[in-house]
Parts: C-alpha cells; sequence; structure tokens
C-alpha cells in the first residue's frame, strides 16, 4: 500500500452497520437510577436518621428538632481527612469536595457501627441518611445517586438517602411517610438553624477577644445543650379533640392546623425566651477589646463557608490564630436567597408567558385571571421573606451584642447587576459579588474571602468577574481560596499574604485611634478595669464612620465615657 491508499483510507474510514450506530453489544448492561426501599412511618422506632453536612452547631441542633418531630436522630461527627480519603476511594473522580467529605464521613460512621458488632444488613434496615439536593447547573443536582453507588461499593448496597430539596417549597414527597417535609417540619428545621447562625455569630465575635482562652467554646457546648433540650422537648401545635374531629370532617383540619402553627410562630416568645437563657452564659466571659484585629468577611459556595474542619482547612480556626475575627455567613442568607430567585424567576416567568401568549384585549377574564395568579404567588414570597426576616432579628435581638442583620436582597441585586447577570443560576449567584462590594463600601471588613471547593463551577464564575469589581474598587482585599483535601500549606500561605494587607489597614485605624484621643492607653485600660460591664461580649459599642476595627471604635468609646465623667 503506498502512501496514497493510505491517505484515502484516513480520510474515508469504513462505515459503520446499522447495529452498530442504534444498538449496543450484547451483554452491555445500561446504568439505571437505584430504586430505593423507603423509608416508612412504622419504621421510625427502630430506625436512625443520620443527618450532618453543616456546622457542628447546625447539626446538633438539627438532630433536636428531629427528634421533637418523633423521630430517633443522630448527627454525624464532624468530617476529617479520613472521610475525604474514604469518599475519594469510593467515589467516582469527578466528585466535588462537599460530596467527597459528606459521603466519606456517612462511610466512616457506618464502619465504625461496624466495628462495634452491629451487622452490615442490621446497619441498612436501622438507618437513614438525610440530605439536602438541588437542581444546581453542576456536579451536586447529581450527588443522592453518587451516594448510592459509593455505600453500594464499600459494601452497603440498599442504604437508604433520603433527600430535601432545597427549592421545593413546604409541602415535598420524600421517599416513604416516615419523614413528613410539611409545614411542620419547615418551621422547626428553619428555628433550628436560625437558633444556630445567631449563636455561632456570637461566638466567632466573642471567641478572639477571650482573656481565658477556650472559655468561648466551653460556653458553647452548654448552650447548645442547653438550646438541644428548648427544640427536643418543644410542645406540639396541633388542634385537639373534639375540634380535629370536626374540622377533619369538613375537611379544613390540615389548613386550620397550619394557620394555627404559623400563628404559634410568629406570636410565641419561645424561642427568643430560650436565647434570653443563653445570654447570662456568655455574660461569664470577659473579653479584652482592646486587642487590635482585622475582620475578615467570609463569603463563596455554601457547604464549604458553613463546614468546619478540614472540608475547609480549619480556615475560621486559623484566620483566628492569625489575628482576625471572622464573619461567617449564615445559613438564613442562603434561605433569603431563594425567596429572592423564586420571585426573580416567577417575574421572569411571567414576561415570557406575556411575550409568547399573551391574551387578547378583550378576554378581560383570562386576563385578570392571570393577574390574580401571578400577584398570588408574588405576594406569597413576598410575605415569606418579610416573616423570616422578622423571625431572624427577634432572634439576633433577644441574644443581644454587636449582631448583623440580613443584608436585603434587591439591594445586593442591585449591586451586583452592573456586573452579573443575577437570573444566572447556580451558587450564591450575584450574592459573592454583591457582599464583597457591599461589606468594603459600608466598612463593615478589612478584608472578603471566598471559600469553595476546587473546580466549583458558579464560584469561578463569579470569580472571574471579582476582577473587574477590584479594577474599579482599588481598596478591596479580595482573596479566593478553593479547598481539596490537599493544598492546605499552599493556602495558607495565600491567606497570609492578603491578610498581611488587612493587618495593616486594622492597625493604621488603631494607631490613628490613639492618637486622637486624649487619654492614655493605660488610663483606658484602668477605666474598664473599674467597670466590668465594657469587659462584657454582649456590650454593644458604638461604631464610628471610617473605622472597622472593633480595638479603635472601642479607644474612641472609652475616651468618650472618660471626658463624660
Amino acid at each position: 500500500m503506498d502512501n496514497t491508499d493510505i491517505l484515502n483510507s484516513l480520510m474515508s474510514p469504513p462505515a459503520l452497520q446499522s447495529d452498530q450506530l442504534f444498538f449496543t453489544k450484547p451483554g452491555v448492561q445500561h446504568f439505571r437510577i437505584h430504586k430505593e426501599r423507603p423509608f416508612l412511618r412504622e419504621e421510625r422506632e427502630t430506625t436512625t436518621v443520620l443527618v450532618g453536612g453543616l456546622s457542628p452547631t447546625h447539626d446538633y441542633l438539627f438532630e433536636a428538632t428531629l427528634k421533637g418531630l418523633g423521630l430517633k436522630a443522630k448527627a454525624l461527627p464532624p468530617t476529617n481527612l479520613e472521610a475525604f480519603h474514604l469518599g475519594r476511594e469510593y467515589g467516582n473522580n469527578g466528585y466535588c469536595n462537599p460530596a467527597y467529605f459528606t459521603v466519606g464521613n456517612l462511610i466512616r460512621y457506618l464502619k465504625e457501627l461496624e466495628r462495634s458488632g452491629m451487622s452490615k444488613e442490621d446497619i441498612i434496615e436501622q438507618h437513614v441518611f438525610f440530605t439536602i439536593g438541588c437542581n444546581a447547573p453542576c456536579r451536586f443536582g447529581m450527588l443522592e445517586t453518587e451516594y448510592r453507588m459509593a455505600l453500594k461499593d464499600c459494601g452497603f448496597d440498599g442504604f437508604r438517602v433520603l433527600v430535601f430539596q432545597n427549592e421545593g417549597g413546604l409541602n415535598q414527597k420524600v421517599k416513604g411517610n416516615g419523614l413528613d417535609v410539611d409545614p411542620e417540619f419547615f418551621l422547626a428545621t428553619v428555628n433550628a438553624l436560625n437558633l444556630a447562625d445567631v449563636l455561632n455569630e456570637m461566638v466567632y465575635a466573642t471567641r478572639p477577644y477571650e482573656v481565658a482562652p477556650g472559655k468561648t467554646d466551653e460556653v458553647l457546648q452548654r448552650a447548645m445543650e442547653l438550646l438541644y433540650g428548648k427544640l427536643k422537648n418543644k410542645k406540639k401545635i396541633e388542634i385537639r379533640e373534639p375540634w380535629k374531629s370536626f374540622f377533619e370532617k369538613l375537611h379544613l383540619n390540615e389548613a386550620l392546623t397550619f394557620v394555627y402553627r404559623f400563628w404559634d410562630q410568629i406570636t410565641s416568645n419561645y424561642y427568643t425566651e430560650a436565647l434570653k437563657e443563653v445570654g447570662p452564659l456568655f455574660e461569664k466571659i470577659e473579653v479584652d477589646r482592646f486587642k487590635s484585629k482585622a475582620n475578615v468577611k467570609i463569603t463563596g459556595e455554601f457547604w464549604a463557608i458553613t463546614t468546619v474542619g478540614a472540608g475547609n482547612f480549619d480556615m475560621f480556626r486559623f484566620l483566628e490564630s492569625e489575628g482576625a475575627v471572622v464573619q461567617t455567613e449564615p445559613v438564613a442568607s442562603l434561605v433569603q436567597f431563594l425567596f429572592s430567585k423564586g420571585m426573580l424567576r416567577h417575574a421572569n416567568r411571567r414576561k415570557m408567558l406575556l411575550r409568547d401568549n399573551a391574551p387578547n384585549w378583550w378576554q378581560f377574564r383570562r386576563r385578570l385571571r392571570n393577574f390574580l395568579q401571578y400577584q398570588k404567588k408574588r405576594l406569597t414570597l413576598l410575605l415569606g421573606n418579610k416573616i423570616f426576616r422578622r423571625e431572624y432579628g427577634r432572634l439576633l435581638k433577644a441574644l443581644g451584642g454587636n449582631y448583623h442583620m440580613l443584608l436585603y436582597q434587591p439591594m445586593l441585586q442591585q449591586l451586583a447587576h452592573r456586573y452579573y447577570n443575577i437570573n444566572i443560576e447556580g451558587g450564591e449567584g450575584y450574592m459573592e459579588i454583591a457582599k464583597n462590594i457591599y461589606y468594603h463600601q459600608h466598612e463593615l471588613c478589612h478584608m472578603v474571602m471566598s471559600l469553595k471547593p476546587f473546580g466549583c463551577m458558579p464560584s469561578t464564575q463569579s470569580d472571574a468577574v471579582q476582577a473587574a469589581v477590584m479594577e474599579r474598587n482599588k481598596e478591596i482585599i479580595f482573596l479566593p481560596i478553593e479547598t481539596a483535601g490537599e493544598g492546605e500549606t499552599n493556602a495558607q500561605s495565600r491567606v497570609l499574604m492578603s491578610l498581611s494587607d488587612a493587618q495593616v489597614k486594622a492597625k493604621k485605624e488603631y494607631q490613628e485611634a490613639l492618637k486622637c484621643v486624649s487619654s492614655s492607653l493605660d488610663v483606658m485600660k484602668a477605666y474598664v478595669g473599674r467597670h466590668p460591664e465594657l469587659k462584657n461580649p454582649l456590650y454593644v459599642v458604638p461604631r464610628r464612620k471610617g473605622v472597622v476595627n472593633l480595638a479603635a471604635n472601642f479607644i474612641y468609646h472609652v475616651d468618650e465615657l472618660i471626658r463624660r465623667e
């Protein structure tokens, strides 16, 4: 065969037969999604619902909530590198960081149960795993199936994974009727997550200034136990006999029960009174606000900014050890974001319907019906968001201290729309860009750090946009960090370089404050020594415009108190 024949054969490959194009070879088995055995109501007394994936505070209080709803529940221990390696061993190579740690942590716990003497059959029969799913435009949307495949490969074939869709609304069908994802479940879950958010914010605002190392963690544990009891023993809200039977005959029992629970939520002080019991525990911590600290705001991918430990290089503790105060992002921000995204989708859907299938001008009844349906859903989302913000604000005020209220989503959309299409789905969407701008413009932090798993598509999109943000706002210190099971030293090195710039800002504010006040530092420290209330972590220090550093604000405040006397 000469060169011409070889070239012709390459340019004209042999034609494929029709059976090769449209049919697979005999014996090839296609992948099918596993049909899982449901979790039934009669299994509640013998089956433990495993939860995990958020911070230890969130997981612990969520366990109490499930027990209060009549379920056996257990929060998985915090993740570590062993969990990551188990996830890598049994999972696909295409996983993202949250998946490796989450499924690896579940496998680690199940293997510990097996080592303790429980058979695999009993483990599979007596446990289910409850997790959050979503329709994200990335790998996270397929993790439910991936979890089951990893569990099968490690010997726990048939282990049940229950998924709660974070955008599925108040009523969802989870496989079986053992776990009712209904309004009662939704309200109880939101209350538990909000309590954990408020508690975490107080801890991160207190721990960097504590005089006795470890005191804040000790108080946190006691506060968690107190709130655990409150959530577990919360009296169930339901209509009792004989009214229950009467309303069931009229088919009104379900609707009236929802109204009754909702009314109890917005009028009851059960959770605020619980936090008022937590407040005195924090008041026993002595703080020294003369310590100059750089303030670092955390943003990024939801799991990476919520988990605590190896999943994000234990970044919060590392920042504190290097002289920073961490502002974490509450889970409540995501809930509020989901409300906002729902309203955006609803408005865009109406525009498309009006453009492509608008009723004629004479079809008054149809136009009115469409208008009322649109306004009904819009007002429902708007009211739900306002009530959620109100309930979160009540909890913040009940605990006290220098708390941060949730940011308004329309304001964040306005800040971000210049750089980013706010209708883009995935991750935190426009919030990462907007929060970077907001926290710098309003002088609430020295530096913004964006944490995300390695290769996270939505966060990588926003990181690219942040370049334009920083080009137009030269004073911004923004650092994106991708997390994985390895690379901790490299990540910490990058953090230290940016953190040093933030500390320069904080130190400058501190030195400027000392120059501007009339009292010396020794005089102010002696004054604080005579006034113990200034050492209370719940004491509210007024903020001065242009000053982020709490120590600098505290110097201005103490000097003013001295001059008043």
